[in-house]
């Protein structure tokens, strides 16, 4: 645990910043902040220790999404209620970004009920998302494994654990409930490339 908090803050992300953190690591000042001249997003391969903070969708993806029209989501297990919640989220910066225009989701279920439940959550999602121009289709295929994000604008972003990255607060009135750049992380390793 003790190497865990000393390499805490050495990988990716702990500034509270609109911008994405810099490959280099240096301070996030005014001049990083994105522009339309931005700069070409670069690879990134780091891992998240158990308990690290700071590491919201924001900061993970939010470079990435510039320019892209069409998401692709390949993730067997978004079932239950918390990890929908976690799409909603990733949605949520998707509509910031401004650029997208369908989202394609894939994933699984274990059985008829805990389907129709999650189809219902998503219809949901999908009348809120339409709202903002964003069309989502979800299919659903039980033989899929591999967790990916594939952006139309040549990236691919890899998590072992998809969206589900954050640990269950001890109670639900606690710093870090709603404001996910507090809440301690769970360990998985971040793989973001380009495949065009």
């Amino acid at each position: 645990q003790s190497v865990q908090r000393v390499q805490k803050g050495n990988h990716f992300p702990t500034p509270r910043s609109p911008a994405s953190p810099s490959a280099s690591g240096g301070s996030e000042k005014e001049e990083d902040l994105p522009s339309p001249l931005a700069e070409e997003p670069k690879e990134k391969h780091f891992k998240i220790f158990c308990g690290d903070t700071g590491y919201t969708y924001e900061a993970i993806f939010g470079e990435y999404l510039r320019g892209a029209r069409v998401i692709d989501i390949e993730n067997p297990y978004i079932r239950s209620q918390h990890q929908i919640a976690n799409v909603v989220r990733f949605c949520e910066l998707v509509v910031k970004n401004g650029s997208v225009h369908a989202i394609n989701l894939t994933t699984g279920f274990d059985d008829e009920i805990q389907r129709k439940e999650a189809e219902n959550r998503f219809q949901n999602l999908a009348s809120s998302l339409i709202e903002y121009g964003i069309k989502l289709n979800v299919t659903y295929n039980e033989h899929q494994h591999d967790r990916e994000i594939r952006l139309e604008n040549g990236w691919k972003i890899k998590i072992g654990r998809g969206f589900d990255i954050y640990q269950k607060p001890d109670n639900w009135f606690s710093v870090g409930v709603n404001d996910l750049e507090l809440r301690p992380c769970l360990e998985t390793i971040v793989d973001i490339f380009r495949i065009d």
